[in-house]
């Protein structure tokens, strides 16, 4: 388990496969969630070595090379995770458990180049002189990093096990608020379609797969608004999501398998944002955790909801007054 206060390098060896081939394109394959541009960014910071020497991001690496990735901010670690602190939304909080409204754009657990800046940095520095030394916060869900809402904690390892198995075995109810794109006909229904890694190996990305590698995932909506076409769109639809199975980007790749991707989502959908002429502006795919209905530690049946996140309140009220839309290309960090 990585220690999310423990941040620090990764070093890769260059294989024949990635023999000659550019740096920043290596790297790129070691740590699919890092975007070309922050790794040219790293190069640039002399973050990325080759043998000990730092190199430009066109690079080519020669069979054997070290490559150092340096995720280490020694200047600054202890800032960022108190920031994440300071600024985290504490939606309920008791003896056994917690829950945050995570803002979209936040990665939840440390992996790859977010070592230091997760969700579990915050809560570790927010509750390291809190709770006693043998307690630790244990995350029982997760969220996409751009998607915003409720997550879930445990602050001892029985409300952990108690929480988790509800979640592995399906007995929490959970529904999401989503912009999709078009204009969904029907008023609501559910979308049975299996789903897999997009290719074998490739399992960060998902789809819809009929062959032995797809599981079953099951997504129920409803309609609750729809905005008319516009000059450069085809209209949008904002619904209510209950996904009944917790499969990965469940929800984004069922929507867009029906032809109505997520409003900016840049894997399954046009990664498009969408702004307003006053500065309104969606620039993350529109997907917000609204609620989960669960079984507390005491027995105790409870519903907790998140308050919708103010990009998509501030678009959906645009929305509404019927203001003209614009889209414009994303400039978001890549997952």
């Amino acid at each position: 388990m990585i220690d999310p206060a423990k941040p620090y390098d990764l070093t890769f060896t260059v294989t024949p496969t990635y023999e000659n081939s550019r740096l920043d394109l290596f790297v790129k394959a070691m740590v699919p969630s890092m975007s070309r541009s922050k790794i040219q960014r790293y190069c640039d910071a002399e973050r990325i070595l080759v043998n000990d020497e730092p190199r430009p991001d066109n690079w080519r690496v020669r069979l054997g090379d070290a490559v150092l990735l340096s995720c280490r901010e020694p200047d600054n670690v202890r800032e960022v995770a108190e920031r994440i602190a300071a600024n985290l939304i504490i939606i309920y909080e008791d003896d056994d458990i917690l829950a945050i409204n995570k803002p979209a754009g936040l990665v939840v657990h440390p992996a790859g180049v977010h070592r230091h800046d997760t969700l579990l940095n915050g809560l570790y520095r927010r509750y390291r002189d809190i709770l006693p030394p043998q307690q630790h916060i244990h995350l029982v869900n997760r969220l996409d990093q751009y998607t915003s809402g409720i997550i879930l904690a445990a602050k001892h390892l029985a409300a952990d096990r108690f929480l988790s198995e509800q979640f592995e075995f399906r007995r929490v109810r959970k529904t999401y608020l989503a912009l999709a794109t078009g204009v969904i006909a029907a008023d609501g229904g559910r979308l049975d379609f299996p789903l897999g890694p997009l290719a074998p190996g490739r399992t960060r990305l998902q789809t819809v797969r009929d062959d032995e590698l797809g599981k079953i995932a099951s997504t129920e909506f409803q309609v609750l608004e729809r905005f008319a076409p516009q000059d450069g769109d085809n209209g949008l639809t904002w619904a209510q999501i209950k996904p009944h199975t917790g499969r990965q980007h469940q929800i984004r790749v069922h929507l867009a398998h029906v032809g109505h991707p997520l409003l900016a989502d840049h894997h399954y959908g046009v990664a498009k944002k969408l702004f307003f002429d006053d500065g309104t502006q969606i620039a993350r795919y529109a997907l917000h955790a609204a609620e989960l209905i669960f079984t507390h530690p005491n027995q105790q049946e409870m519903t907790l909801s998140a308050p919708l996140a103010a990009d998509m309140t501030a678009g959906l009220a645009r929305l509404r007054a019927g203001a003209p839309r614009h889209y414009g290309w994303l400039t978001i960090e890549d997952e």
